[in-house]
């Protein structure tokens, strides 16, 4: 099994981060969920991450703002962003503010399962 990852993932739609939570644990990484930026920020700040997943659209600011968060921390851990309403000028901005990676909403579990483990492949050794 590979080693457990320390992974946040930002959204707030409590099911979807349950869900992702659920599914991260099951294959043994550490998972820590946040509804809004405030949260994912305290987050950040307390722990060292090895992957971020956030959405974009959060109630109290956009997900931009975590991943200028996290890039303020860290420059290596991956950050993938996901949106509903994807647009060109979302992902550069997204890009811009230093994503690794951006997904429409709803995404499959195996391209979240693929995304992950290509996320993961640098930091995380079987």
């Amino acid at each position: 099994m590979a080693a457990q990852a320390k992974i946040l993932i930002v959204d707030d739609e409590r099911d979807l981060v349950d869900a992702y939570m659920r599914l991260l644990e099951r294959a043994g990484h550490r998972c820590f969920g946040a509804f809004d930026a405030s949260e994912a920020i305290q987050i950040i700040d307390a722990e060292s991450l090895d992957l971020v997943i956030t959405d974009l659209s959060l109630p109290d600011t956009s997900g931009i703002e975590v991943v200028r968060h996290i890039r303020s921390k860290s420059k290596d851990t991956p950050v993938i962003v996901m949106s509903g309403h994807n647009t060109p000028e979302l992902n550069q901005a997204a890009h811009a503010a230093g994503a690794s990676m951006s997904l429409l909403k709803p995404v499959s579990i195996a391209v979240l399962r693929r995304v992950i483990a290509e996320a993961l492949a640098p930091k995380v050794r079987a």
